[in-house]
């Protein structure tokens, strides 16, 4: 059965659209944390003003493709249950608007096995197809969502694994993994290992918590001195830093403004000795081991506290 409309109906209709588009900018404006209800508001709308733009413009048969809009925009959501009701008001919008409620005289009618029945069908197939593919978009787009989430947080879980918490620099796992890799042609790589003088006074005298805070100061100094190379909490008071395409001389340089600046960190009135920093330099060298650079920087770095 058809219901043929009056033409007012035809300019009442725009009004409508712009009653449905304010209800729309209300509801977000005025309820913007229910992102639930805006998502079902803006789709469900969507369907309900392309359903009167089909209907009056039926002319123009390939107006049914006005119905993808609302469909495409419920993926932005990524929500399974908002594409399906859309899916759904969208293919009883597109039945209703051909089969029951006729606004255009001019319209050719359903009838027995005419071309504007096959038309109608296949409009109705290809809105299905259009649900599918949104379907297929969501699930693909979830996918790839969750493996960028599942790699974050594996990033995340890696990082927490090679930094000191305490401060903040890489710890020995990350330097092992770091010598791990050494070839031959990372000859000349530098590493220093520093020690800070008197550590255990600092704890017996200040207190354990000072101890912390003073290597906190300190690794903070370290990365403001060599912030374009790689630093290490070796172990307890020890540190190390790995050079790459620096001279022996400027690597000293450098270890030596460390050990200045440290310098500066500590009450000097409350311990008895100055609290600064020992450093030495081992140059890796072809056919050489991560153990025997880390050795040869080690046994360098004890021979130096002996003589200070």
């Amino acid at each position: 059965m058809h219901f043929p409309l009056s033409p007012k109906i035809s300019a009442d209709s725009y009004r409508d659209q712009l009653f449905l588009l304010l209800i729309i900018f209300l509801i977000k404006k005025y309820r913007p944390k229910n992102l639930t209800l805006q998502a079902y508001s803006l789709s469900l709308g969507l369907t309900a003003i392309c359903f009167v733009l089909f209907s009056i413009h039926s002319i123009f048969p390939s107006l049914y493709f006005l119905f993808a809009i609302p469909l495409m925009f419920s993926c932005l959501y990524g929500n399974y249950l908002l594409t399906t009701v859309t899916a759904v008001f969208v293919i009883i919008g597109r039945i209703v608007g051909d089969v029951v409620i006729i606004w255009d005289s001019d319209k050719l009618l359903l009838s027995g096995y005419g071309y504007n029945n096959v038309n109608f069908f296949i409009s109705i197939l290809i809105l299905v197809g259009f649900y599918i593919s949104c379907m297929a978009l969501i699930y693909f787009e979830k996918e790839k969502n969750d493996a960028s989430v599942k790699k974050e947080i594996e990033r995340m879980q890696y990082r927490e694994g090679i930094i000191d918490k305490l401060i903040s620099l890489y710890n020995r796992t990350a330097l092992d993994e770091v010598l791990a890799h050494l070839s031959n042609e990372d000859d000349g790589l530098i590493c220093a290992m520093l020690d800070i003088d008197h550590f255990k006074e600092v704890n017996d005298t200040l207190g354990h918590l000072a101890g912390d805070e003073y290597l906190k100061k300190f690794g903070s100094v370290l990365r403001n001195v060599c912030s374009q190379h790689l630093c290490f909490r070796y172990g307890g008071d020890e540190f190390c830093i790995l050079f790459t395409g620096l001279s022996v001389d400027e690597a000293g340089k450098l270890c030596r403004r460390v050990r200045r600046d440290s310098s500066r960190i500590l009450e000097y009135d409350r311990i008895q000795n100055t609290v600064a920093a020992s450093y030495s330099l081992a140059v890796h060298k072809k056919g050489q081991t991560s153990s025997d650079l880390l050795g040869a920087a080690d046994a360098a770095l004890y021979r130096q506290k002996k003589l200070r």
